[in-house]
């Protein structure tokens, strides 16, 4: 102990002097430590000595650490290979751990202890052994730490032992301290030592190395740590302290790194940082960390301040790095990592600060930072990194600023990327960020043709080596368009010499394949948008080359286009690139079956949804017409597709002039097409019936179309009805001659959901008769009578025929193009269909359509395709053309309103034996002999339209509402319109309802009514006021529940009634009580009732009753009755005697009294009629007939009918013949 003593008493000159024998010495402290531990053990035991003993160890390991700090090389010797366990004395490292495990408690030899360790880590040796150790360094240093937390020493030497230690351990460690809630030890040293740089500054790099692993920033940015409030405070507090900032910003950059962009900012992370760049602008370490920092943050700094309230210019001034970064380009230009940390800085500055480019220069108050990241590009021209950094801030400067966009293509730029891409040719990064800037550098600007080939050839060369780098691909696609599709800003030299540099680029780009890098990138990254418009926009411009259609299909070009549509059918640009490609790629070899399914199925759907987008409809309907040229069959699948949907919605928009003429006669001629099809016809009539389109109906209807083919479900016009409200429609539809069964389904529905104006023209199709004057509604079951229902069935005041309307317009132009066609076809056979748009629209183009749609579209001429320089020939061929003269008809058949359209022998339509419109009309164009109709049979005579008008003009006479299951009419006796209307009325048949009563108002009102039936009701009065109408001449009130008697008030006098019939009044009346003043009544009919009485003289005022009917009743007797009846029925009573009033009838005729009771029949001498003609009494109990007496009588009787009785004896002279027994 002397002899450590004595050393570590000397001077440092003393200890030097004894360096070259260190092994020696350390052996000798060796055994020192050695010795004191065995003998600190047995004190241990003793209790002897523990203290005196501490103090040596502290002694043996200063002198250990003199030594290093003094000759560094002390380390070398002290850490040999062969230490270990089977040596006689522990290993260096051994005895320290056991040392800080052992006096964990003794703050005296912890210092020393964590001070020592601090030294032997300096070794790699020494400190690979430590970890190797089975006790664990990490934890006896985290344990003096946390046993002395306010010693000064042992929190500095604890945390410089945690950094050099952390360094050697992997990430995986790293984590499981933080996990284990270890770093909260270090965290601990801020508080208790805020001012003290010295422990600081280890503890902020011992955070450092935590923060590597990303798990462990997570939680260091988490609440509970907020490690970046510490380490701004540090910053704060240590302002002056180069090393503080330094290591502040590395750990700030890993913070960083964790993408906690937001929090950061809140909490001022930027400001601290901007302030030690600038201040210390020469520590590349510092600079490096710090600029890749606010790239990192540049963008949520820009977007918080848009938050905030607006700041004055000095504050936005603080957070501004530009000057920053210009200095950091000066200083550190051969820093590689300062240079590309300050590049990407400015990259984000200038994105998001767009106004700053302005400061870029060689004037006043501006940086020349072009020419700086310039030449850090070119000096490090090996360095990727620097030239994806330098590249893309030049990049945005071009794209910003015009002048630097100049100043760089002046400089050659554009050479010296290319001549970077040639070194670094594996390389994608390099490859993207040099087609970023030659992107921009070039915009506006059309390069020398020479500077193009060479610069597409090693942009095609980069998309060939890098074909699955998406960002590469994309950024060169871009360039590529520039040199194929260059925008008119680009041009700065004649149309010609321009147009001929761009055709020998794409030349070049399909001889170099491009084309094959282009299809190949649209399917690799068919999920990235920028690439798909791209791709698009080049095949389109390689497209134009001679022969590159045909490649193009044979690469599978039209698929490739096909599944891009189908990926974004909400990008309209994508969309419209693609449609407008599709138009070059479909030919005839190309379409199969599969294809234009798809092709149907895209179209369709893009049509649909982008409907209000005129170029987008322009490229679909160009590419549906040419498909539709090589294949009629697509018309179907279009059509299953809903594709009359979109083309039913254009041709509305071109009815209001929302669509320029070009687009009209497009979707003209690809309606005409379909509608070439009959089969087809039908099912689009169908949908414009669905969507209530009565233009596209009418249309259709004229063009031959169906409207009672079968559908899927039920007929046109119960759809129709059946979702109401269109009245229009089922005009159209009646007009058309729909089944009678179909309207009176229709009706049905319409009275359940109560459309009037609809049940009205039902009502009106199903029973206006005008040629009669009939409305006959019976039979309907109807229910119900609304007055809305009625009025229209009436004709109203003379109105002139409709004007002609869109519908018709449109079927004439079809018509007018399907003939095109066909004279097409005859003059080119063997040919195939021109669709040429500038030929077709410039004799073709439409004449429509204002407000009011078509009054003048076309004239009543028959010059409908006077236009033209074929219009001659069409006026000849279309005036003598039965198809022409078939739509004619039609159009003036809907004018004129007619509720059935009748068929002429020519049209041609369902279960027609014609051949199909268009094989008709071609057979009449190619025929020289066809039949000759003419210009005069085209329209009304004007004798006809007058004729036919003055009979809808007529009033109506007759109106059956029989059958309907009527309760009451009170309704129709209120309406005044209605009243108008009625007054006319002849005749009013209301039997088989369900009535209890007739409105008086309605008989009033009824003032001209002849005929009035009323059977088959519920009556159970009579209504006298009946009798009291004007012209009531006929009433038949049988079959109701009248009783149970029947009176007439003696005074009433009805002078026009000549037939009343009380029959079948389920057996309730059971008398007439009072006579009848009935004088112009001829024919009563009281049968089948339960009459057992008549009234003195009841029918002695009906002077001119000729026929009585008293059948199926219980008349035992018969008053007087009138002198003029000519026939009596009164069978099926109860009669025992012929009555005498009977016998004394001057006139009579016929008399039937069969199946009653009578015993005698008088012969005829007792009859004063000689006219009689006809006597029934059979079914009765006659047993005498006496015709001996003034048998001459019966000279005129051709019947006699007697059977079914008693008879015994027959007393005659003549007319055998006559006589049936």
């Amino acid at each position: 102990m002397d002899l450590l003593s004595f050393f570590c008493s000397q001077n440092s000159l003393c200890v030097c002097s004894v360096a070259s024998s260190s092994g020696r010495l350390y052996v000798a402290t060796t055994h020192v430590l050695t010795f004191s531990f065995s003998e600190h053990v047995s004190s241990e035991s003793q209790g002897i000595k523990t203290q005196h003993l501490g103090s040596e160890w502290s002694m043996g390991w200063s002198l250990l650490c003199k030594l290093i700090e003094i000759c560094p090389s002390t380390l070398q010797n002290i850490a040999l290979k062969d230490v270990g366990k089977d040596w006689e004395v522990l290993g260096v490292h051994q005895q320290i751990l056991k040392m800080l495990a052992v006096h964990k408690g003794n703050i005296n030899l912890s210092i020393t202890g964590l001070k020592t360790l601090n030294l032997l880590l300096m070794s790699d040796v020494i400190a690979f052994l430590l970890l190797e150790e089975e006790v664990d360094v990490f934890s006896l240093v985290f344990n003096a730490m946390h046993t002395f937390p306010k010693n000064e020493e042992i929190q500095q030497y604890g945390c410089r032992a945690l950094c050099k230690l952390f360094e050697k351990v992997p990430e995986e460690q790293l984590t499981e301290f933080v996990e284990s809630k270890d770093h909260m030890i270090i965290l601990e040293v801020f508080k208790e030592f805020p001012e003290k740089e010295e422990v600081i500054l280890p503890a902020l790099y011992s955070l450092h190395s935590l923060a590597g692993p990303c798990n462990n920033v997570e939680v260091l940015m988490s609440g509970n740590v907020r490690c970046y409030n510490v380490i701004v405070e540090m910053m704060k507090s240590f302002p002056n302290s180069e090393t503080v900032q330094e290591v502040c910003c590395c750990l700030l950059h890993k913070l960083t790194l964790g993408n906690f962009f937001n929090i950061l900012v809140l909490h001022k992370v930027p400001e601290v940082i901007v302030k030690a760049v600038k201040t210390y602008s020469e520590n590349a370490k510092l600079q490096a960390a710090a600029l890749s920092c606010l790239a990192l943050l540049t963008e949520t700094i820009f977007l918080n301040r848009d938050l905030e309230e607006r700041k004055e210019e000095e504050e936005e001034e603080k957070l501004c790095w530009l000057e920053a970064c210009y200095r950091a380009l000066e200083l550190h230009r051969k820093n590689t990592d300062v240079l590309e940390a300050a590049c990407w800085a400015l990259k984000n500055l200038f994105l998001y600060q767009r106004s700053l480019h302005e400061k870029i220069g060689d004037g006043d108050n501006q940086f020349p930072i072009d020419r700086a990241v310039m030449l850090s590009m070119l000096m490090h021209s090996s360095s990727k990194e620097v030239f994806q950094a330098a590249a893309s801030t030049l990049a945005i400067l071009s794209q910003q600023n015009v002048n630097i966009r100049k100043t760089l293509l002046a400089k050659g730029i554009h050479m010296n990327v290319l001549e970077i891409m040639r070194k670094h040719p594996h390389s994608p990064e390099v490859a993207e960020s040099a087609c970023r800037i030659l992107n921009h550098v070039f915009e506006g600007s059309f390069p020398h043709l020479d500077i193009m080939t060479v610069a597409a050839s090693e942009v095609v060369k980069a998309m060939r080596k890098h074909e699955k780098s998406l960002s590469v691909q994309l950024e060169a696609l871009r360039v590529l368009l520039h040199f194929m599709m260059p925008g008119n800003s680009s041009r700065n030299m004649g149309d010609a010499a321009f147009t001929l540099t761009v055709k020998v680029i794409k030349s070049q780009c399909l001889l170099e394949g491009t084309h094959s890098l282009v299809l190949g990138a649209l399917n690799r990254f068919i999920g990235n948008p920028s690439i798909q418009r791209c791709g698009l926009k080049l095949l389109t411009s390689v497209a134009e080359c001679t022969g590159a259609l045909e490649i193009l299909t044979q690469q599978g070009a039209t698929d490739t286009v096909l599944h891009t549509l189908q990926m974004y059918p909400d990008e309209q640009d994508i969309q419209s690139l693609g449609l407008s490609l599709l138009l070059f790629l479909i030919t005839r070899k190309s379409l199969c079956i599969a294809t234009m399914h798809v092709l149907a199925t895209v179209l369709v759907s893009t049509l649909r949804r982008f409907k209000e987008v005129t170029e987008i409809q322009m490229h679909g309907f160009h590419a549906i017409l040419s498909i539709l040229g090589f294949s009629p069959c697509f018309a179907k699948l279009l059509i299953n597709e809903s594709f009359d949907t979109v083309i039913f919605y254009q041709m509305s928009m071109c009815f209001t002039n929302q669509r320029d003429r070009q687009f009209q006669s497009l979707c003209c001629k690809c309606f005409a097409k379909i509608a070439e099809n009959d089969d087809l016809k039908n099912m689009m009539l169908e949908k414009a019936c669905v969507e209530y389109n009565s233009i596209m109906a009418e249309c259709l209807l004229l063009l031959g179309a169906d409207i009672n083919k079968k559908t899927k479900t039920s007929s046109l016009i119960y759809q129709v009805c059946e979702k109401g409200n269109n009245p229009k429609l089922v005009e159209l539809l009646l007009a058309n001659g729909a089944r009678e069964q179909d309207v009176r389904s229709a009706l049905t529905i319409s009275i359940k959901r109560g459309d009037s104006q609809i049940i009205s023209l039902l009502l009106k199709k199903l029973s206006l008769d005008v040629t009669n004057s009939s409305i006959c509604l019976g039979g309907f079951g109807i229910g119900r009578l609304e007055p809305s229902w009625l009025i229209p069935l009436f004709p109203d005041k003379l109105t002139p025929p409709r004007k002609q309307n869109a519908g018709s317009a449109l079927a004439r132009m079809v018509l007018k193009y399907q003939m095109k066609n066909i004279s097409e076809d005859r003059s080119e056979t063997c040919s195939d269909l021109n669709f040429s748009e500038d030929g077709m629209d410039k004799n073709y183009d439409w004449d429509f359509i204002s407000d009011p749609l078509v009054d003048t579209v076309f004239p009543s001429s028959d010059d409908i395709d006077s236009e033209g320089s074929e219009g001659s020939l069409f006026r000849k061929k279309k005036s003598n053309s039965i198809a022409v003269a078939d739509l004619h008809c039609r159009e003036l058949a809907f004018q004129r309103g007619s509720p059935t359209l009748p068929r002429h022998s020519y049209s041609v339509g369902p279960g027609s034996d014609y051949e199909p419109l268009v094989k008709q009309r071609r057979k009449l164009l190619l025929s020289d002999e066809h039949p000759r109709i003419s210009k005069s049979s085209l329209h009304l005579r004007s004798s006809d339209s007058l004729s036919s008008l003055i009979s809808e003009k007529e009033c109506i006479k007759s109106l059956d509402l029989s059958s309907n299951e009527l309760e009451n009419i009170d309704a129709i006796s209120q309406n005044s319109s209605l009243t108008s209307h009625l007054e006319h009325l002849d005749k009013l048949e209301l039997h088989q309802n369900a009535l209890i009563n007739i409105p008086e108002q309605l008989c009033e009102n009824l003032k001209c009514l002849t005929y009035l039936d009323l059977h088959s009701n519920r009556f159970t009065s009579f209504p006298t006021y009946l009798l009291k109408m004007n012209c009531i001449a006929y009433l038949d009130i049988s079959r109701n529940d009248i009783g149970p008697s029947f009176a007439l008030d003696p005074h009433l006098r009805c002078p026009t009634l000549k037939q009343l019939n009380l029959s079948y009044n389920q057996n309730k009346i059971s008398c007439l009580s009072s006579p009848m003043s009935l004088k112009e009544l001829k024919i009563l009919n009281i049968s089948k009732n339960n009459i057992s009485s008549l009234a003195e003289n009841v029918l002695m005022g009906c002077t001119k009753l000729e026929l009585f009917n008293a059948r199926m009743n219980a008349l035992e007797i018969i008053p007087d009755l009138s002198s003029s009846i000519t026939t009596l029925k009164l069978s099926q009573n109860c009669f025992i005697n012929v009555p005498e009033t009977i016998l004394l009838l001057p006139h009579l005729r016929s008399v039937d009294l069969s199946q009653n009771k009578i015993i005698s029949l008088p012969g005829p001498v007792h009859w004063k009629s000689l006219n009689l003609r006809e006597l029934l009494f059979n079914h009765n109990q006659i047993g005498v007939l006496d015709l001996s007496e003034k048998a001459c009588a019966w000279s005129r009787l051709e019947k006699l009918h007697l059977s079914n009785n008693k008879l015994k004896e027959v007393k005659f002279m003549l007319l055998q013949k006559y006589i049936v027994f």
